[in-house]
């Protein structure tokens, strides 16, 4: 299943690894920090407007980001990756984790990495550029939930996908391939549904908008 059980494995197996070879801690960036190579933490919270670059390290169970705060993570491996109250997330590089979850107005954007599944909603927004999300992309909640996806030749198959919400493929704007399931569920008498699609907007590379505006010019024309 486009290798995720391996991968996820990978990830464990790192966690574990390194979990079992030092002392895990708790702590707290207010202020600016880095987390790096030789770096393992249990659970680390970034509060206010602190700045943290994470370049390496292992954060075995939850990195949360909240208020103001700007995580930015571009190596390393994290169980879990959490952002709320008007905190940002880019993730970049050879980052991995196996869960994002991107919640009350805070920001998302994805350059690189490779994620589980990432879990999006009410008002929040999440923009993908890059990397890989090996196993789904889920979106609920309120209209103002919006996950904006840049590349080119998207292709959307309703009936394609393992978690009921249809796959969407296509390439990033580096050219290279990508395919996501998304999460949908009809939901419960009385519950509400989840159509991950509804909160996608589809950005296309600056090339396929001009080609799209001479094809405009040219039927106009005809």
């Amino acid at each position: 299943m486009k290798q995720r059980t391996i991968k996820i494995t990978i990830i464990f197996a790192a966690i574990l690894l390194l979990a079992t070879s030092e002392a895990l801690a708790y702590v707290v960036f207010d202020t600016n920090g880095v987390i790096q190579d030789g770096d393992v933490y249990d659970y680390v919270y970034v509060r206010n407007d602190a700045v943290v670059d994470m370049t390496g390290g292992v954060v075995t169970n939850v990195l949360g980001a909240e208020d103001w705060s700007i995580v930015n993570v571009s190596g390393g491996v994290l169980g879990r990756l959490g952002s709320g109250e008007f905190s940002t997330l880019n993730l970049s590089g050879d980052m991995e984790t196996n869960e994002v979850e991107v919640h009350n107005s805070s920001t998302m954007s994805m350059f690189g990495g490779n994620v589980g599944l990432i879990e999006a909603w009410n008002y929040s927004t999440v923009n993908l550029y890059g990397g890989i999300i090996s196993e789904y992309l889920k979106a609920y909640g309120t209209e103002d939930l919006v996950i904006s996806i840049y590349g080119y030749g998207f292709e959307y198959d309703t009936l394609a996908g393992d978690y009921g919400g249809g796959q969407l493929s296509g390439f990033w704007l580096d050219d290279t391939p990508f395919s996501i399931d998304l999460f949908g569920d009809p939901g419960s008498p009385g519950g509400a549904p989840i159509d991950t699609y509804s909160h996608i907007v589809l950005i296309p590379e600056p090339a396929t908008i001009l080609l799209l505006g001479l094809g405009a010019i040219y039927i106009r024309i005809s």
